[in-house]
């Protein structure tokens, strides 16, 4: 009877065995799977975070995640903070429902509202943008004499190389490097230069400027030869009054000997009220002359008043040609017949 039940007791034991070692290996083989990740990093991902404590509206600069110097180099990503409106702040009914309803400067996008982008005044090489033009008679003045100005883009003399100062005042003022150089000058002057210029042009010169506007603070960095601050043609303010009144330029060759351009200022700038008051000591150094004002508004006449001629007289000849034409078409029909 003993026996019998030892022989039981071991059966149960040897049960007991066997399924807590199949237990065993099933736990075993669940914790061999992997875990699914709470998080899967994603590469170029922008992270939003809402701040539900703000009340007003901050769009802050794109930053880095506060601390990745621990995580592998896969992982690492820029995170892009927005603050959107405190959603607890309700606007009226009326005015939520329109985009108008984002303060000044915002622009509404669905359910939230964000800041513009920033749209720079600055070009690559940081100085300004250019000004935006309206329509004006010395827009073809201007864009002839920046060509010009550009012709020689290195600008030196016997005293070294001064590529820098234009660029350095223009961006002191807060200008495009056309709008201080050229800009700056007098109206009247323009008009006189560009008259100039297009005739030594077709008389085979490629002249430029060396200089043109100066500004006081230009005028200080200017080396050798030169008037007191305040007291120069380019633009002294004492002199000339400053920004658009500058009425010297310094002139110089772009292709060619200096002092081929130089001796046809003295031959024929008369004729534009131009003339070299300092052939020895600044022999670059041009300004106007004599009734200079009179000359200006005339050239700026014969100029405008060509350029509406032809206008004028483009829509006169609109009409005959239409006749000539129909002429013409007439003649062809008889012939056909």
């Amino acid at each position: 009877m003993l026996c019998q039940y030892g022989i039981v007791g071991l059966k149960l034991t040897a049960g007991t065995l066997a399924a807590a070692t199949t237990a065993l290996a099933i736990m075993n083989y669940q914790d061999g799977k992997p875990a699914a990740a709470a998080f899967e990093p994603v590469r170029n991902e922008t992270v939003i975070y809402r701040q539900a404590s703000l009340s007003i509206p901050v769009a802050r600069e794109a930053e880095p995640a506060a601390d990745q110097s621990d995580m592998p180099g896969s992982y690492l990503r820029s995170v892009q903070t927005i603050r959107f409106l405190n959603p607890a702040i309700r606007v009226s009914n009326a005015a939520a429902a329109t985009p108008e309803a984002a303060p000044e400067g915002l622009i509404k996008v669905g359910g939230f509202v964000a800041f513009p982008a920033k749209h720079s005044t600055e070009q690559a090489d940081g100085m300004p943008a250019p000004r935006a033009r309206t329509a004006s008679v010395m827009n073809v003045v201007d864009d002839y004499l920046w060509e010009v100005y550009q012709r020689q883009p290195v600008k030196k003399d016997s005293t070294g190389d001064f590529s820098w100062k234009d660029p350095a005042a223009a961006k002191r003022m807060g200008l495009a490097l056309q709008d201080y150089v050229i800009g700056g000058m007098d109206p009247e002057f323009r008009e006189q230069l560009y008259h100039a210029g297009k005739a030594m042009d077709a008389a085979g010169l490629q002249w430029s400027l060396l200089s043109a506007f100066r500004d006081d603070y230009r005028q200080k960095l200017a080396a050798g030869f030169k008037a007191r601050g305040g007291n120069s043609l380019h633009g002294g303010s004492r002199r000339t009054g400053g920004y658009g009144h500058g009425r010297a330029i310094d002139i110089t060759n772009a292709d060619g000997e200096m002092s081929d351009v130089w001796k046809w200022i003295d031959a024929h700038g008369a004729k534009y009220g131009l003339y070299r008051p300092m052939p020895g000591n600044d022999p670059a150094h041009i300004q106007q002359k004599g009734d200079w004002q009179k000359i200006a508004a005339s050239l700026r006449t014969s100029r405008v008043g060509v350029a509406d001629a032809t206008a004028v007289k483009g829509k006169d000849d609109a009409p005959a040609a239409r006749g000539k034409a129909a002429g013409r078409t007439k003649i062809a029909r008889a012939s056909s017949r």
